[in-house]
């Protein structure tokens, strides 16, 4: 008997052959509801996509290796190894800014278009930082500064442009007012950060107008387990002495449906008189802050409730004769800070392919103020901030494309009285700004961010519209290429700097706003590359970054004296056009978390497009062309844990006005080497695990050798390490 082959047989026929492979192994994804989530990706180990479900959000992939399901708004899940069919349920990410600020939602940091850096609550610890001015400093590009010697207010630059181009948000919001930036990089304690997102360049239309040269987002602790922790730390500079306590208790429910953390830190800082002149170069400080996050999850496990509520007392005090008051002294910069905030967050996923967060914030800040010199009884002063945020961001996913657009409308009541000066403000500033922003995945690895913002800021006579656009070019799994474009705009009203009043030449230093000031308007371009291969068996990093800014309209302060008054003016005025290029280079080389080398270098230059009025310099200030920073991290390798940094800053031209020195001058500055080390070892494990901690931070004692000495100095007349050498020993108790 002859044997047909059946598939012969059935194309004799005119039966259709199956040319269906087989399914080896079947996942179906699902929502917690058990709705099917069509669109979700399978990634491979090397983060390679090797398949998408379908409409009944099931695919085919192989048991021979392991994938894991990701799907945007959702938290990706890993896929046992095994055959037949296999059900995976993805559960909402109810945390938004969880990676990507400029994305504001959960996003994998590689998958970013525009380019994001994150200091973890692991190096927070190594670095000893005890606040946010500290935990930042290691990141490549970002360089806090010290601006004033006897209360020591500080910035921080990114990218070679000055504090007000950088955007703080507090889990995704601007609840810092302009106030409160005075001195808030250093009233941010270190135990309410759970990591620090660094966004470099403006490429996302949900950030905001003026940040042309990124985002610093502090994102808060949330924890996921019942525990608590207590930090102390007992530091000593030039034999003065820094305390530092901290703690933090952590509740959640058995079903993880609610959370509840506390947390507080109280430092005192000791003034410390490095010159031996009688005066401070570092303020003698007190600060205590604390607060509380809530959140409930509702609606199944596709809504969630959140709260924060934070509350903050700082009171610092710089010049001479500390012990009596302010205005017995001869220079005295007197400030008690107090800032209470709290936020009200409503995230929904009402679908598979639909999110949205609606955020609620409120912040009020009140500072009293003593700024004055020659022992002047009426320099005393009062300023305050009220501000208020409404923000909605609405997010909708398809197989390719994340639409997401939203309104933020932000109103802040500034109030500011200084009689001794004749300065009296009393201002209201709205703003409203309306985006919308697509991140389209072309194909696996291309993405491309292209968005708009509308805003409407009160003190600008119309609404500004700000293009931004990134792209992410990823031709290898372990090769991306970044390029982003923004337009910002600054408005003309009062930033932190207008608000702080130094000494100068036995004179209260005064800015005032000129009233014809234009808006400042700024094109960002950022242009990079980052390949991590696999090298000698870790992990390896090459990164390199352009970055080009153009500032028209750029504001300045140009000493604008008036005769008759017991002050020394300066105007805010419009000086013309400014550009900043530069390169930032970054290595490094990793085991795991064992064993981590990292280094970066910027190269930059910074210069207006004509020559400032007070020097006639082309060149800006206090910004050098070159800093970096290198560091080695050694973990549970050796019996302890080492951790050692330096930060490099180059050479710069500051400012020296005249009061100590006899006429004004432009300085270049020497290059400084700065070098932090650290060593943790853990005492008891268990279930109460002990670590000491021994650091000394600015090992070299690097610091500004030229200071201004006695009654007239320039207290601005500052650059450098913001600290000699300070020795540290801390225990923790908890994880």
């Amino acid at each position: 008997m002859l044997t047909v082959p059946l598939a012969l047989l059935l194309s004799l026929t005119g039966q259709p052959t199956s040319t269906v492979p087989p399914c080896p192994m079947r996942v179906e994804v699902r929502d917690a509801a058990g709705a099917a989530l069509p669109g979700a990706t399978a990634v491979d180990a090397a983060g390679t996509a090797v398949g998408v479900t379908d409409d009944a959000g099931a695919l085919c992939v192989s048991p021979a290796r392991p994938v894991r399901i990701e799907l945007p708004g959702f938290v990706a899940a890993d896929v046992p190894l095994t055959t037949g069919t296999t059900p995976i349920v993805l559960v909402p990410a109810f945390k938004a800014d969880v990676e990507v600020a400029a994305e504001r939602r959960d996003a994998r940091l590689r998958d970013a278009p525009v380019r994001t850096e994150v200091v973890s609550r692991q190096f927070v610890e190594q670095i000893g930082a005890r606040t946010l001015a500290d935990a930042v400093e290691y990141t490549t590009g970002v360089r806090v500064e010290n601006n004033c010697q006897n209360c020591n207010f500080s910035q921080v630059r990114l990218l070679g442009l000055e504090g007000p181009y950088t955007q703080i948000l507090m889990d995704g919001q601007p609840t810092l007012s302009s106030l409160a930036q005075v001195y808030g990089l250093e009233q941010i304690p270190a135990r309410l950060i759970d990591r620090v997102e660094v966004t470099k360049g403006g490429g996302a239309a949900l950030l905001g107008p003026g940040s042309v040269g990124g985002v610093i987002n502090v994102i808060t602790r949330e924890p996921t387990t019942r525990g608590a922790q207590l930090d102390t730390t007992i530091g000593v500079t030039r034999g003065e002495p820094t305390v530092s306590t901290a703690a933090a208790l952590d509740w959640v429910s058995t079903d993880r449906r609610s959370l509840l953390t506390a947390y507080g830190q109280a430092d005192r800082v000791a003034p410390v008189d490095v010159t031996g002149d009688g005066y401070t170069e570092v303020s003698e400080r007190a600060l205590e802050a604390g607060g509380i996050r809530a959140h409930r999850v509702l609606l199944g496990t596709r809504a969630r409730l959140t709260l924060d509520a934070s509350a903050l007392r700082e009171s610092r005090r710089g010049g001479n004769r500390l012990d009596l008051p302010p205005h017995e002294a001869d220079i005295a910069e007197d400030i008690d800070t107090s800032r209470g905030a709290a936020t009200l967050t409503w995230f929904h996923t009402p679908s598979a392919r639909t999110d949205y967060r609606l955020t609620l914030s409120g912040a009020d800040t009140l500072r009293d103020s003593y700024y004055g010199v020659g022992r002047d009884p009426l320099a005393y002063g009062d300023t305050r901030s009220r501000l208020g945020v409404a923000d909605l961001l609405v997010n909708r996913y398809t197989s390719r494309h994340v639409v997401s657009g939203g309104v933020q409308m932000t109103t802040e009541r500034l109030t500011d009285r200084q009689p001794g000066y004749g300065r009296s403000l009393d201002l209201r500033y709205d703003q409203v700004g309306v985006f919308v922003q697509d991140e389209w995945t072309v194909r696996p690895g291309w993405q491309l961010l292209t968005g708009v913002r509308v805003d409407r800021h009160s003190a600008l006579p119309r609404p500004q519209v700000l293009p931004r656009a990134a792209l992410r070019v990823s031709p290898r799994p372990a090769l991306d290429l970044r390029l982003s474009f923004a337009q910002g705009i600054r408005a003309p009203q009062v930033f932190d700097e207008d608000l702080h009043i130094a000494s100068l030449g036995g004179e209260a230093r005064i800015v005032y706003v000129d009233p014809a000031l234009r808006p400042e308007r700024s094109v960002n371009w950022m242009a990079g590359g980052e390949w991590k291969p696999s090298i000698w068996g870790g992990q390896a990093l090459f990164e390199m970054n352009a970055f080009h800014t153009r500032l028209r309209d750029q504001f300045h302060l140009q000493e604008d004296d008036l005769p008759g008054t017991d002050a020394r003016e300066f105007l805010k005025v419009n000086l013309g056009t400014a550009t900043v290029r530069g390169v930032e280079a970054n290595v490094g080389w990793g085991l795991g978390d064992r064993f981590v080398l990292q280094g970066g270098l910027v190269v930059q230059r910074s210069t207006f497009g004509q020559p400032e009025p007070n020097f006639g310099s082309r060149r800006f200030f206090r910004t050098p062309d070159a800093y970096g920073n290198a560091s080695v991290t050694v973990k549970e390798v050796l019996p302890v844990d080492l951790f050692a940094g330096l930060r490099i800053t180059g050479p710069m031209l500051a400012p020296h006005f005249a009061g100590a020195i006899p006429e004004d001058r432009l300085v270049r500055t020497p290059s400084f080497v700065q070098i932090d080390v650290s060593m943790a070892r853990r005492l008891t494990d268990g279930a109460v695990p002990l670590t000491l901690t021994v650091a000394v931070r600015n090992l070299t004692n690097a610091y500004q050798r030229d200071l201004d000495q006695g009654p007239l100095r320039d207290s601005a007349y500052v650059y450098g390490p913001r600290a000699p050498r300070t020795m540290l020993v801390s225990l923790r108790v908890g994880r």
